[in-house]
């Protein structure tokens, strides 16, 4: 009867991890499908090799590595290109700034690549052996270290973006408003689930490694179901950053008139209308930097230019959803440069006071009776 519980408790854990895996491999695939963005192939890179963390942590820790050993360390050259991607995301993301792969940025990953060599061409019997002497043995000490080396790179390259742009820059009641406590509870669980793991490798301590990846999975579903309120977080955090940046204007020496004019015409051009627009795209065709164009909307408009855009996309929603031939909400959507109608029914909702389902009936109602 133990032996059936501990069997029946080790199956639970693989399929507990290994869903997550799944999740997180079918979620990086499907947002490659739907988005072609760089940003985009970015995350979906993260969050494939978050998958494939969880799949070789399902069959480590509950032993079924036995039997398919090969797989336990495939995911260490994967992760190490991740925290590098991290933070060019995190700067795509909260900065604007365009995405520039270095290729210092893929040399942890190479070098890890080169230390799974000796294991790779062993014999299955050659890798249980350096597996179940990863504590007594110099390779398997590199092999924990590369484990370890992978919590540790992605806790820096987080590290660096929040000292050097993060922390500086936003203030601490960002985090303490309504939409954004979801967002807050996520980031501290995520650190505290690399440091348990981490302190779990670094001290060779079972349970904490354990631990850090039994909370993984938790992770990425509480994301998944909350990332519809990620997204204001990130518009305020945005903000906070840009107008911080401001104490030394940029804008001296360029015309505001210019710009004016310039913005007048691209609105009329509808460049809005393309999903893929950001403010660099936008800066380039009105001939400022990036920099400058964003201190001009705060400057002369009070928001940053998410919202100098949003604003465009939902007056020409508003005309589409006023024909009287009748478009989809989804159809819509992506013609005015939503890349989910999630998204544009959010947006929607606080520019107009209703979803776009509503206003369409509201107008109809208005007609009728007229």
């Amino acid at each position: 009867m133990g032996t059936e519980s501990i069997s029946l408790t080790l199956l639970l854990e693989f399929l507990w991890m290994g869903s997550g895996a799944i999740f997180c491999i079918i979620w990086s695939l499907s947002n490659l499908v739907k988005h072609r963005k760089k940003s985009d192939f970015l995350w979906s890179f993260i969050l494939f090799s978050t998958g494939l963390w969880l799949l070789t942590g399902a069959f480590m820790f509950t032993g079924f590595y036995l039997y398919f050993p090969v797989i336990v360390f495939i995911h260490i050259p994967f992760v190490f290109l991740s925290a590098s991607f991290l933070y060019h995301y995190l700067e795509s993301l909260f900065l604007e700034k365009e995405i520039k792969i270095h290729w210092v940025s893929i040399f942890p990953s190479l070098v890890s690549m080169i230390f799974l060599v000796p294991y790779y061409v062993s014999s299955h019997e050659e890798k249980l052996n350096i597996l179940e002497n990863l504590t007594h043995s110099e390779y398997g000490a590199i092999l924990t270290g590369l484990n370890f080396g992978i919590k540790l790179s992605i806790l820096i390259s987080v590290g660096i973006f929040l000292i050097r742009d993060w922390i500086p820059n936003v203030r601490l009641s960002v985090f303490f408003t309504k939409r954004a406590i979801y967002s807050l509870v996520f980031i501290l669980l995520i650190w505290v689930d690399l440091l348990v793991g981490s302190i779990g490798f670094g001290f060779q301590i079972p349970l904490f490694r354990k631990l850090s990846a039994y909370l993984l999975p938790i992770l990425m579903y509480f994301y998944y179901f909350t990332r519809e309120l990620w997204e204001p977080f990130v518009s305020d955090v945005r903000d906070n950053i840009q107008k911080s940046k401001y104490e030394k204007s940029k804008l001296t020496s360029v015309p505001l008139e210019i710009i004016d004019q310039k913005l007048y015409e691209l609105m009329l051009e509808k460049v809005f209308c393309d999903e893929d627009l950001n403010l660099t795209t936008l800066a380039d065709l009105v001939g400022v930097k990036s920099g400058q164009l964003s201190e001009y909307f705060h400057k002369r408009y009070g928001f940053g230019f998410y919202q100098y855009i949003n604003q465009y996309r939902i007056e020409e929603a508003k005309r589409y959803l006023l024909e009287p031939t009748e478009r989809t909400i989804l159809s819509i959507a992506d013609a005015v440069g939503f890349n989910s109608k999630s998204t544009f029914n959010r947006v929607f909702l606080e520019k107009v006071g209703v979803t776009p389902t509503d206003f369409r009936k509201q107008v109809k109602q208005t007609n009728s009776s007229n």
